[in-house]
């Protein structure tokens, strides 16, 4: 099997879930688990424009030295557990791994589904990105009131606080979209995380992107 190295930390409760998911889908399978290295490492911010400003050349060279540190230790398949993080994996190098990355994993999901219209509840950066974005799907946003609940449910489990009533304030943003979507895009893995604690209760697909990647990538070691 391939060796995977995981670079979490921007989240560490994703990332701790985006591991668990692994080991367990691995035994509802019968596989074995593959070799696992998994870096855990303390980024600063890029959840925001503001913090891309700021941040922005940091977080790319954390990034590389999160790579360089995943080739050292010969992983061969990588993933990125955050998907805000993506806008800066692009810009850095990573030649030597095969990396997989969360928005391909879940759209491959929302097309296998044959969703179209999809809410994506995400960081701000996320939202304002093309990492959604394809030319047969029709992306929702929250409202600019709906996205500051959104900010705030993701800033309380990155400091490891979240409660049922998070769960509410998100389904009562699907609400506001009872005919126009068939999805929902769980598109900060933080978020994933509240909804395994606390599921929300939605009559169409909610498209975790901690779940259904961790699914796929046992798959593809």
């Amino acid at each position: 099997m391939k060796k995977l190295g995981i670079i979490g930390g921007a989240g560490p409760l994703a990332s701790a879930l985006f591991y668990q998911m692994l080991v367990h889908e691995s035994y509802r399978l019968g596989r074995s688990l593959p070799e696992i290295f998994l870096l855990n490492y303390p980024f600063h911010r890029g959840l925001t424009p503001e913090e891309s400003r700021n941040n922005g050349a940091v977080v790319r060279k954390e990034l590389r030295y999160c790579l360089k540190t995943l080739e050292t230790v010969g992983a061969e398949v990588g993933v990125l557990v955050c998907n805000t993080l993506h806008l800066e994996l692009a810009i850095a190098p990573q030649e030597k791994i095969d990396f997989l990355r969360l928005p391909d994993l879940l759209l491959e999901e929302i097309h296998e589904k044959k969703s179209k219209r999809l809410l994506l509840l995400a960081t701000r950066n996320t939202c304002s990105s093309l990492l959604y974005q394809q030319k047969d799907l029709t992306i929702f946003h929250p409202s600019l009131e709906g996205q500051a609940v959104v900010d705030e449910v993701i800033n309380r489990v990155l400091t490891g606080h979240f409660c049922s009533q998070d769960s509410v304030k998100l389904e009562t943003i699907i609400r506001t979209y009872p005919d126009e979507i068939d999805g929902v895009i769980l598109g900060c893995t933080d978020l994933p995380v509240l909804h395994h604690h606390f599921p929300l209760s939605s009559d169409i697909p909610i498209y975790d992107s901690v779940k259904i990647p961790a699914q796929k990538i046992v798959r593809c070691l």
